[in-house]
């Protein structure tokens, strides 16, 4: 073996440890932070993941289109859009703002979930309602 594999098989010491006697300064400790962490409301980027999500369940094999039928992805993108923006719509007429948004957050997702399930069970009657008897006219 030359000079040069072995370097590079020859494990690295460890990084040399911290100087005793150091602490980070009191506002970095974590217990000592009073830190408030709001989940509510989601961005922009978390939005956009969520109708992206829709949009395949919609459109894509799933229990949900299994059981009621796949949307074609330009109608389910139409939807989803939909869907997301009146679950925020009501999901932020409950928010206030003495709380994390946890609450908040879990009524969104509720109401995503009904609008979803409310937008594809029309469809579901539809096509499976029995076609309509025409009386003959005399």
């Amino acid at each position: 073996m030359s000079e040069s594999e072995e370097a590079r098989m020859t494990p690295l010491p460890p990084p040399p440890p911290p100087p005793q006697g150091t602490e980070a300064p009191p506002q970095q400790r974590g217990p000592d932070v009073d830190v408030a962490y709001r989940i509510w409301p989601p961005t922009r980027t978390t939005r956009e993941a969520i109708i992206s999500r829709l949009v395949g369940t919609l459109s894509s094999p799933s229990a949900l289109s299994t059981r009621y039928g796949a949307l074609p992805v330009d109608e389910a993108t139409s939807v989803a859009r939909a869907i997301e923006q009146e679950a925020f719509a009501s999901a932020g007429a409950a928010a206030s703002a003495d709380d994390d948004g946890a609450d908040v957050l879990q009524a969104y997702a509720a109401a995503i979930s009904r609008r979803m399930l409310d937008s594809v069970q029309p469809r579901t009657r539809i096509a499976s309602a029995p076609p309509a008897i025409v009386a003959p006219s005399r």
